[in-house]
């Protein structure tokens, strides 16, 4: 009677809310109830970014799923497979780590009976509830697909379709305003996108301005929850490709911006830093190579990534080390290099409005089909341009026998005979052929493209 009155008097003090967190446990049970099931071997899966990474399995009776562990997962989306790996089902696990989802025959989410997570209650009640709505604008659309000049009919179809659309916001709305907290309403937020203001229409601009300066407003970049989401990639990829001038200095602003956000959450911050290494480090875009030096001279080298080990830090300086010296808009670093006389010829006696340098080997064949390419531009003289071309080998008689052959009048050169620093240090060279171009001030103005390309460079500076 005792015990009783106490529990009593615990329920009232603290909720019964509270009362439960006295009696929770550490690890989750996850309990997934599915009819006309045969599989006896499921997989628990988790999203981490835009990738998917097995985190339990589960083996017994068909029909009957359950994951259990002695440590909480972390919050975000799961994926329920089966024993082929399969996609079943998505769900939640947000702080509430013992529930059970029962479904029917058909796993028809709207029929999904949640006990214990309010996360998974809120997330199937919203499929449940876009799924409807998508059906009845379909019906719609169909309607008025048939009307032709009944344009008051077809206003009001429109204004119902606006109306269904509503529903369906005020219902997000309402979960993030009324449960700010739980995992799902910072995945309703985080999916959210700038509304732009009416009277802003009009002015493409400020728009413009005003949606990009909004993007991230509801994008928690501290909450790495969402990291266990495919969210991130996706708003990433759009940020970048859709608001970000392709520009190196432009895009390392940005992600010096985006990392901010982060408030001090090392693990977002680690995430972001690694994103824009895989993306900038062999960039698409000529001259964004920059932007993967930023990152490794402003977070490897000032120790604010926490997941490098010192071998990948000392790896990731010394190849932004290698990058630094040929970066686009640097001076061109000197080369006094062998021709084949015997005597050094630097490229910097050149006088032209152009010059291209070529790093390349008489044993490759792309080389000589890229070389081949650059003569025909330069024979044209189209441009006042020179070629100062450098030889990787240390096969002096091949090298000598095809310059001969071959009767490019350009200035050759061997790379491996030299009084100035290793070529392959100053201009990041571990394959060729490799194709710079210098205008007439010996500063870089592009790099790393094919002999096809060069004349598009020229063009564009010549104009």
């Amino acid at each position: 009677m005792k015990y009783i009155l106490r529990l009593l008097m615990l329920m009232l003090t603290f909720g019964f809310t509270n009362l439960q967190s006295l009696w929770s446990q550490p690890g989750y049970e996850i309990q997934i109830n599915l009819k006309k099931n045969n599989d006896s071997i499921f997989y628990l899966a988790n999203y981490y970014a835009d990738k998917f990474f097995i985190s339990d399995t589960s083996t017994g009776k068909p029909g009957s799923v359950r994951f259990t562990g002695e440590n909480q997962l972390k919050q975000g989306i799961y994926i329920l497979a089966n024993q082929k790996k399969e996609k079943v089902i998505e769900f939640l696990v947000g702080e509430e780590q013992f529930f059970t989802i029962s479904f029917g025959e058909d796993l028809n989410p709207e029929k999904a009976v949640i006990n214990g997570s309010i996360d998974n209650q809120l997330f199937f009640e919203h499929i449940g509830k876009v799924n409807k709505v998508y059906s009845q604008v379909q019906q719609i659309q169909t309607e008025l697909a048939k009307l032709e000049n009944e344009p008051d009919k077809k206003d009001a179809l429109t204004a119902k379709i606006d109306s269904l659309n509503q529903d369906i916001a005020d219902f997000r709305l309402s979960i993030i305003e009324e449960k700010p907290n739980i995992l799902f309403a910072k995945i309703l937020l985080a999916m959210q996108e700038p509304e732009i203001p009416s009277m802003l229409n009009d002015d493409k601009e400020a728009a413009f301005k005003y949606y990009k300066n909004n993007f991230w407003k509801t994008f928690d970049l501290s909450d790495e929850r969402l990291l266990m989401t495919p969210l991130l990639p996706r708003k990433l990829e759009s940020y970048f490709t859709q608001l970000v001038l392709p520009v190196a200095d432009s895009i390392i602003k940005e992600t010096d911006y985006l990392i901010s956000l982060t408030k001090d959450n090392q693990t977002m911050s680690d995430f972001l830093v690694w994103h824009f290494v895989a993306e900038y480090q062999t960039p698409k875009i000529m001259g964004l190579d920059k932007v993967f030096v930023h990152i490794a001279d402003n977070y490897f080298s000032a120790g604010k990534v926490s997941n490098a080990t010192p071998s990948v830090l000392e790896n990731v300086i010394e190849r932004a080390n290698k990058m630094r010296n040929s970066l686009i808009g640097n001076q061109a670093p000197d080369l006094m290099l062998i021709d084949t006389t015997g005597k050094f010829r630097s490229f910097r006696e050149l006088n032209s409005e152009f010059i291209v340098l070529v790093f390349w080997d008489q044993t490759c064949s792309h080389c000589k089909t890229e070389m081949a390419i650059i003569d025909e531009l330069f024979s044209s003289k189209k441009y006042d341009l020179n070629v100062y071309a450098i030889n990787s080998t240390n096969d002096f008689d091949g090298w000598k026998k095809y310059v001969k052959d071959k009767n490019y009048q350009w200035v050759h050169v061997n790379g491996t005979k030299s009084i100035t620093q290793d070529f392959h240090n100053l201009y990041d060279i571990y394959s060729v052929p490799v194709i710079y171009v210098l205008d007439k001030t010996k500063t870089i103005i592009g790099k790393r493209i094919s002999a096809a390309q060069i004349e598009g460079i020229l063009q564009n500076r010549a104009n």
